[in-house]
């Protein structure tokens, strides 16, 4: 007969939780990365807009533009912000979802050491089981070779 761990739909029960848990933990981080490129972004255009306007200020400058130069930093200053804020949102949900992650794994490694200990168990009975035969079967063999041996003398 094989070994068949006892505990084996939880195994596969929290092995699939553990994949799920892994598949959420990578889809939070790739929107907290995705939120901080948004950022690096915004902010390479805004110094990219800094320098222009700088240059322009040497040259000289429209009224104008210096009010659009304005109202652009300010947007660009409130979209950082809200940014900010949903990168620190989306880091949290991500910090959140790799606990879980780890305790669905904790879960799945403690059912693997059980399973190990229960197979080592089993095989060392079998192996016990396989062993206590043989010896009967050497021991029913040695009677029956002296009682046939014995026989053989008195005839």
């Amino acid at each position: 007969m094989a070994f068949q761990f006892r505990l084996k739909a939880l195994l596969r029960h929290r092995e699939h939780k553990l994949q799920e848990a892994r598949t959420a933990f990578a889809a939070a981080e790739s929107f907290r990365q995705e939120i901080r490129f948004q950022i690096e972004t915004l902010r390479r255009k805004a110094l990219e807009e800094c320098e222009r306007f700088e240059n322009e200020q040497e040259k000289g400058i429209d009224p104008t533009r210096y009010i659009n130069f304005k109202n652009y930093m300010v947007v660009t200053d409130r979209e950082l912000l809200r940014l900010r804020g949903e990168l620190e949102k989306a880091a949290g949900e991500a910090e959140l979802r790799r606990r879980i992650m780890i305790e669905w794994n904790k879960g799945v490694e403690l059912l693997e050491k059980i399973e190990s200990r229960d197979r080592e168990s089993y095989q060392y009975q079998a192996s016990r089981k396989e062993q206590k035969k043989m010896d009967e079967a050497a021991v029913f063999k040695d009677y029956r070779d002296r009682a046939s041996g014995g026989r053989r003398d008195e005839e």
